[in-house]
């Protein structure tokens, strides 16, 4: 079966929960892989060489105990060699990405978005579950992840012009690489004014370059971007303002942006059209007055 034939069948509303069950274990495998990513990238390990091991006992670990969800069900998350607790974050990385994936797909279909548009989705999602657990646990956001989608991207654009609703090569290169520009610079320039006018960051290097890979994935569309930046700002600072009154917080306690810039972004996977529309509905009856 050729990639058409799939596509088309995906395309297709009787398909669409088989579809769904397909893209939600695909999900949990790369769920899998995420959880390589998260573990080995902030400690500069290769992803590639080294085979599946316990950090503690280096036992390798076999492929029956590397099934998504289920090894870690199976082993009552401990290692098979030196029982040392394996972190439930592990399997929830796996089922959030299942989740996105599949929840992604029935998204484009309730839309009708072509089916090209996948791709950029996926690839989304994969970024906000990997950026929302580095960054919480290192406060990083490493250039590994954002340069791979943003070059990854470029060539989804390319290859299939549609995934950033465009109908030529050339048009989808372009579309991709100026949401790629167009965002970089936006937000650098925020950055940048922000340490001029506050004297520290408004957004660190690491964000300023999450959201131009998001510029790459979906091509020159600035909803998704300025969505994701209104929503992470507004969680900051919910978040911000109960660790001052609960956690008895500085002002100058320095909370990683990340996370909340993968929150929003999943959010808008959820129902970000929805909301965006809702919002300027609502404001246009506030202007009108009601």
């Amino acid at each position: 079966m050729t990639f058409f034939n799939i596509f088309s069948t995906m395309q297709n509303t009787a398909m669409i929960p088989f579809w769904s069950v397909v893209l939600f274990i695909f999900g949990l495998c790369v769920g899998s892989f995420l959880n390589v990513c998260i573990w080995r990238i902030p400690r500069n390990e290769s992803i590639v060489v080294t085979p599946s091991h316990c950090p503690k006992c280096n036992k390798k670990i076999k492929w029956y105990e590397n099934i998504p969800v289920i090894s870690w069900l199976t082993l009552r998350g401990k290692c098979s060699g030196c029982s040392e607790r394996i972190s439930y974050g592990y399997a929830l990385v796996e089922l959030i990405t299942g989740v996105l994936f599949a929840v992604s797909y029935m998204r484009i279909m309730a839309l009708h978005y072509p089916i090209s548009m996948l791709t950029p989705y996926l690839l989304a999602s994969s970024m906000f579950v990997t950026t929302f657990v580095i960054d919480y646990k290192f406060k990083i956001i490493p250039n590994k992840i954002t340069y791979f989608i943003i070059i990854v991207s470029l060539c989804v654009g390319t290859l299939f012009p549609g995934s950033v609703n465009r109908l030529t090569h050339l048009a989808g290169f372009i579309n991709s690489f100026l949401g790629f520009l167009i965002a970089l610079c936006i937000f650098w320039a925020i950055s940048v004014l922000g340490k001029v006018l506050y004297k520290r960051d408004a957004f660190g290097m690491g964000d300023v370059k999450f959201l131009a890979a998001l510029g790459a994935c979906f091509g020159l569309f600035p909803a998704v971007w300025f969505f994701v930046i209104i929503v992470a700002s507004f969680m900051g600072l919910i978040f911000g303002v109960s660790l001052m009154i609960f956690k008895r917080k500085r002002l100058t306690y320095e909370i990683p942006f990340g996370p909340f810039l993968a929150a929003a972004g999943c959010l808008w996977i959820l129902y970000g059209p929805e909301i965006t529309v809702y919002y300027f509905k609502l404001n246009y009856l506030v202007i009108r007055g009601w």
